[in-house]
């Protein structure tokens, strides 16, 4: 087996572009369209492409950070602990606006795709888009999508979030951080949160809050409520 056929160098790839992308990211003023998650894909599809390595065997090669992506998650935990103090004041609230928020990224989703006609298969794929992936992978079972495509969704919400954020809190003047965290959480899932601590820890405990309880939500109600949704699409 050639070394570039190794897990290790689908490790090192990854870090190394990741890296890299972050650099840029700092060089450019963290410029919003030089986030590293859109930036650090570029030089790995072009190495993976040059190379003849098929993405299943690079995905092999990286189980080791998807393996991480669990304990990351329940890390975020801590600085949501260190902002109960402040939450406790606005708990109901930030519950209304997750409850509001969740099923409209949802029903949006739905909605446009079912208006320009979109398969079942590809609007069941689209409905989970708002929540991190490894729960929208599983929603999307029930839901009857395709995982790759459900994914390729969450990645895009993700992004197009990210970057379309600083605009909407510059058109909206929110300068509230708990504010800035919950539409991101909410919206942008994990990509969001990353985005969130930039602000500030207390936006990114909000931003982690809301990730988690619109990813609980949409897990509970979507494959409940999906069987009435196909139905009436």
């Amino acid at each position: 087996m050639s070394a570039l056929h190794t897990p290790l160098f689908a490790l090192l790839l990854t870090l190394a572009s990741y890296r890299g992308a972050w650099w840029l990211y700092d060089k450019s003023g963290r410029q919003p369209l030089l986030h590293p998650f859109l930036v650090a894909m570029i030089p790995v599809i072009a190495v993976l492409l040059w190379l003849g390595i098929p993405y299943r065997e690079y995905l092999a090669g990286t189980a080791v950070l998807q393996f991480f992506l669990g304990p990351a998650t329940v890390a975020l935990a801590w600085p949501l602990y260190r902002q109960l103090s402040t939450l406790r004041s606005i708990w109901l609230q930030v519950l209304v606006a997750i409850a509001i928020g969740a099923p409209l990224a949802a029903g949006l989703a739905i909605g446009l795709a079912a208006l320009y006609g979109a398969p079942l298969d590809v609007i069941g794929s689209l409905a989970p888009k708002s929540i991190t992936t490894p729960i929208a992978l599983e929603v999307s079972r029930f839901t009857g999508g395709h995982a790759a495509l459900a994914a390729g969704a969450v990645a895009i919400t993700g992004i197009v979030g990210v970057l379309a954020a600083p605009l909407v809190f510059r058109l909206l003047r929110v300068t509230d951080d708990r504010i800035r965290g919950i539409a991101l959480g909410l919206v942008a899932h994990a990509i969001g949160t990353a985005r969130a601590f930039e602000y500030s820890e207390r936006a990114g405990a909000y931003s982690s809050l809301a990730l988690g309880l619109t990813g609980l939500l949409t897990a509970l109600a979507l494959p409940w409520l999906w069987p009435w949704i196909a139905g009436w699409l």
